[in-house]
């Protein structure tokens, strides 16, 4: 009997793999914010004396451009997940359908080989040719 040149227990592996790589992405992704905000804090400023005595708290160009980096890089970070999720669900609910596809091409294949012809055809269940 012919078979689907996936196999489920193969995705079932795959899968396993994308979400242990997801979880260390997610962990990453936690780290992101303050790690930009560390390297804003110490990128300086361009003011006389540095990030030092009274222009503390001041930002300057590096942490202008981080901060527009991160802005402009939000939504796609956050939606990562969400895809890598939908991602990962489309390829089980494949490797399912195509299980599915070849129990029923299994079961067709039987019916046929005992010369039945099926129910939904003109006589109903009775020996015919294949």
């Amino acid at each position: 009997m012919p078979g689907w040149d996936i196999s489920p227990t193969g995705v079932g592996v795959v899968v396993s793999n994308v979400g242990d790589v997801m979880q260390v992405l997610d962990e990453m992704v936690r780290a992101y914010s303050g790690d930009v905000q560390g390297a804003a804090t110490s990128a300086g400023t361009l003011a006389p004396g540095g990030a030092g005595g009274e222009h503390r708290g001041q930002t300057g160009l590096v942490a202008a451009a981080l901060a527009e980096f991160v802005e402009g890089t939000a939504e796609e970070l956050q939606f990562v997940g969400v895809r890598v999720g939908r991602s990962v669900n489309g390829a089980v609910e494949a490797a399912r359908a195509y299980q599915d596809g070849d129990l029923e091409m299994a079961a067709e294949l039987q019916r046929r080989s005992a010369g039945l012809i099926r129910p939904d055809m003109p006589g109903g269940w009775k020996a015919g040719r294949l």
